[in-house]
Order: structure tokens, then sequence, then C-alpha cells
């Protein structure tokens, strides 16, 4: 593994097999506390990536539409959507550099059965700048789930406040987007 590479690992849960319980992101650290009452962000993109939808993942090019305008109406930028359109094969990628790539789970994946997708973004440890994501959605999206993980691949971490998108636990979420605007403009 590069050394230069933070693999940071994040999941949206559901109450499915064991009420009340969460699957935790795994990185090198063990715990980032919130900072003034707002979700952290562990990293910030070095260039302003392009989302891709690949093509067996299971969204609807108005579901991605709507998840990155969501973003983008909080200030975060996106170069571009490509739904199920990959000219440079970035969803083969094992290092998507400049890219969130929005795959469907597949099995060499160990998603928990509770869990409803699975984000992996990998930060710099030298510039703390994120240089690729890659999102893993179950075939059955509920709401709020893909722009939670495109949270993720903007580096933000879950935010146990109710109603809060970046919520670890999917019926304890919701639409508060409070601390998740881009700082950087």
């Amino acid at each position: 593994m590069k050394d230069k590479l933070l693999i940071l690992i994040a999941f949206l849960c559901v109450f499915v097999s064991a009420p009340g319980m969460a699957s935790e992101y795994k990185s090198n650290f063990t715990r980032i506390p919130a900072i003034e009452g707002y979700p952290v962000q562990a990293g910030v993109w070095a260039r302003t990536p392009t989302v891709i939808i690949c093509m067996y993942a299971p969204v609807e090019r108005q579901q991605a539409d709507k998840a990155v305008n969501f973003w983008t109406n909080l200030g975060h930028p996106f170069f571009n959507t490509q739904y199920k359109y990959d000219p440079l094969n970035k969803c083969l990628a094992k290092e998507p550099v400049g890219y969130i790539t929005i795959h469907l789970v597949h099995q060499e994946l160990h998603l928990d059965p509770a869990s409803l997708a699975e984000t992996h973004f990998f930060v710099s440890d030298a510039t703390g700048e994120i240089e690729w994501a890659t999102i893993y959605m179950r075939s059955e999206i509920k709401e709020t789930v893909l722009e939670h993980e495109i949270g993720h691949a903007l580096g933000y971490l879950h935010y146990n406040k109710i109603n809060h998108l970046m919520n670890s636990k999917w019926t304890q979420g919701g639409w508060d987007k409070n601390g998740l605007e881009n700082k950087r403009q």
C-alpha cells in the first residue's frame, strides 16, 4: 500500500440485524470528534472531481443529478457528471484519481448485511487532499443514501446528530445539512 495514502472507509447503516449498532469507518485513527458542533471533513479534493455513475450502478440519472445538485448548492464544485459513460475506463481503475465512481456492490466487497452502501475515499497524508473516491450501492436506494455517500466522497465523516444527513444510522438521519457548506469558496 502506498504510504502516502490514508484509507478512510465510511458506512451508512440501517437497523436490520442489530438495532442501535452501526458500522464504523476504518482509518488510521480511532476517532475524530465533531468540531464546534459540525461534522468533521477529513480531507478536501485536490482537483474538482467528476462523478461517474458506472454501468451497473443502481442509480437513475435523476437520482444522480439530484444528489450532485444537493452538494453543488452547498458550494461543492463538480467538473462533470457522467451517467453510464466512461470513455477513460475510470470505473475499472483501482485508483480513479480525480473521480468519484459509483458502482453496484459486488461479492468481493464484504459489505455488512445491515449497510445500505459503502464509500472509500483516499486522502494524501502530505497534503490532506482527497485523490479519489468510490461508492458502492445496494440495488435498492433509499432517500438520502446517495447524498450521504457523496458526502463521504467529499471527505465528511459520520455525525450522529438526529436528522443530520451524515448520521451513521439511516433511520436517524435526514436532510439537516448544517456544517456541510464548502468552506473553501
